[in-house]
């Protein structure tokens, strides 16, 4: 049997990518496996039959008996057994630490897909792998783990991955057409909850992402779920002013963000700032959101990680210290994250807190 893909991060995106890209590949041929990659508390996530569930569809099961989960890749040195797909679905901040754990997977053919939030962090996997196509892959939901080996859709969206130019990488120019029949695969059989779709411009579509990512950090600072975050008007006008700020950082480096809800980005902080019963409405039918979701910045500041603040509301406060843009919402936010993150209870700030 021959490892067609491997994941690196055997975390929520991970595992719901796991139930699919497995039960997938094994169709599409019968002695592929899957390499799942993670600490060792996690194993018990990914037996032979895993279950999928979201907001809007029935549960269901995925034959995942493909799966090999390792905790240590150093037995993956031979060249006979290179991936020829790696994904990365850890956070921004283990990119670095990292490295070292991927490089007996990478081979001279295979492709990184990395799937983080935020901007600039495959930077680092361009830097450690630079005769490898690296592509990014953003996840525009996100998902809760409701029981062993149960992994939840809380949103809607469509996944995005990177199409590269041609004759930019020789390998991913005859790559591409073995990668493309997993990406229709997925699309045909699990459209529902699993659509994907392919990029040419996934700069502007990641600053994109990044916009709506602000709201991770107020969901964060909330400590409620999303659904009741977004119903508190005081939560939306800091979502509101953060926008503003990013869209003015947008702008001024040329930057034509893509429409990735059903609101163009421009429009989005209006509809934020619109009164509790009308935006209640507006916001049904731009994104269906589980009402028990929380973003993942929650969970981190739930489980004493670090965020992923630096890559998301620190890449627009970065960008407009480069470009004489003041961010003055997204500093505020950016420090009550930061200080939450050392405490040694969780607590809440409400919004009249981070307005004052």
């Amino acid at each position: 049997m021959h490892v067609e893909h491997a994941i690196v991060g055997a975390g929520l995106i991970g595992g719901y990518l796991a139930a699919h890209l497995a039960d997938v590949t094994l169709q599409l041929q019968s002695d592929a496996r899957l390499l799942v990659v993670g600490r060792d508390y996690a194993k018990c996530q990914f037996g032979p039959r895993m279950t999928i569930s979201d907001f809007a569809t029935p549960v269901q099961t995925r034959d995942t008996q493909n799966i090999e989960f390792v905790t240590n890749t150093s037995s993956w040195a031979s060249t006979k057994r290179y991936p020829n797909v790696v994904w990365l679905t850890i956070k921004c901040t283990g990119i670095k630490q990292v490295v070292p754990d991927i490089r007996p997977l990478i081979g001279p053919q295979t492709i990184v897909v990395c799937c983080q939030n935020g901007i600039g962090s495959d930077a680092v996997i361009r830097q450690a792998f630079p005769d490898n196509p690296v592509i990014r892959c953003m996840f525009p939901f996100n998902v809760v783990k409701l029981n062993k080996g149960h992994f939840h859709r809380g949103s809607s969206g469509t996944v995005m991955l990177e199409r590269l130019p041609l004759g930019q990488y020789p390998v991913f120019d005859d790559f591409h057409q073995r990668f493309s029949p997993v990406i229709d695969a997925l699309n045909e059989q699990y459209g529902e909850v699993f659509p994907c779709a392919w990029c040419s411009n996934m700069d502007a579509l990641l600053w994109a992402k990044c916009q709506v990512n602000l709201t991770n950090s107020v969901n964060a600072l909330s400590n409620l779920s999303l659904k009741e975050t977004l119903l508190d008007k005081g939560y939306r006008k800091i979502i509101a002013l953060m926008m503003q700020e990013h869209l003015a950082v947008c702008a001024a480096q040329g930057i034509a963000l893509p429409k990735i809800t059903k609101v163009a980005a421009k429009f989005i902080p209006t509809v934020l700032r619109l009164p509790n019963w009308l935006f209640s409405r507006v916001a049904k039918s731009m994104v269906d959101i589980d009402p028990h979701a929380k973003l993942s910045m929650w969970w981190d500041l739930d489980q004493g990680r670090a965020t992923e603040i630096d890559f998301i509301n620190g890449a627009t406060m970065i960008a407009g210290q480069r470009l004489g843009i003041d961010t003055p919402m997204n500093n505020i936010v950016y420090a009550a994250i930061k200080k939450m993150e050392k405490a040694p209870t969780r607590y809440a700030l409400s919004a009249q807190d981070l307005l004052k």
